[in-house]
């Protein structure tokens, strides 16, 4: 976490906007993807542990919710990345109402400081994930020593259907050029994530089945997961 996001960087600031169907029938209203707003941090730490932990598909399959050391880690992870000031959300327009987000930081290749977590499930997960993008050899592929990364891609059940989660991954693109980073790279667990990553022009950098894994890994194996592939899927920032 020795990153810092660069102070001539405006903060709050709007990265993104696009148009999609309202709530409440097919007109179509204005969406934006900004910086989450530091008065909210604690609103958007909630919003993931009320959404994104029943939806994920490894957190559901291993049941993460109840695991409470486990979700006092994760939580405890999205209060860190809070902390960069690089996280994502997506407002409709005249709403003050999360329609989404993306929870990020900033991996770097000489950061030597490891993170531990000592809950059975979300050691697992994050086992998972971390092997993962160790596979896709992010740093050597690329030829760059850091890159934006994400632990949480969530949207909300009333905005779903809209496209959200394609424009807030779309957001990252001028996000990184504003703090001067090459890349983004995230690990999709889920179908969904991973259609809207290839909407927004991410390639697959490192695909593998679930089936596979748990080959890796006895822990490895997600009872009832629907999701095929685990994949590694990055995007150049140009």
């Amino acid at each position: 976490m020795a990153w810092k996001r660069p102070e001539n960087v405006p903060y709050p600031a709007v990265w993104h906007t696009f148009q999609a169907k309202d709530t409440d029938g097919d007109r179509l209203v204005t969406y934006r993807v900004q910086d989450l707003p530091e008065e909210r941090s604690e609103e958007a730490v909630l919003h993931m542990l009320e959404h994104f932990v029943y939806d994920e598909p490894t957190c559901r399959a291993k049941n993460i919710v109840n695991d409470q050391r486990s979700m006092e880690e994760i939580a405890g992870l999205w209060r860190e990345f809070v902390k960069l000031r690089m996280i994502l959300v997506c407002f409709k327009e005249g709403s003050d109402e999360f329609a989404g987000m993306n929870m990020l930081y900033v991996a770097r290749k000489d950061d030597k400081e490891e993170y531990h977590c000592k809950g059975d499930v979300w050691r697992c997960i994050y086992d998972l994930v971390d092997y993962s993008i160790k596979q896709a050899n992010i740093y050597e592929r690329y030829g760059v020593n850091e890159y934006l990364g994400a632990m949480g891609l969530s949207v909300a059940p009333k905005y779903r259907g809209r496209g959200i989660a394609t424009e807030i991954l779309r957001a990252r693109i001028p996000l990184c050029k504003a703090v001067g980073l090459p890349l983004t790279s995230t690990c999709f667990t889920a179908i969904g994530s991973q259609v809207a990553a290839a909407k927004a022009g991410f390639e697959e950098t490192h695909v593998v089945s679930y089936e596979d894994m748990a080959g890796v890994d006895d822990r490895f194996v997600f009872p009832n997961i629907t999701t095929k592939y685990v994949k590694c899927m990055s995007k150049r920032v140009e």
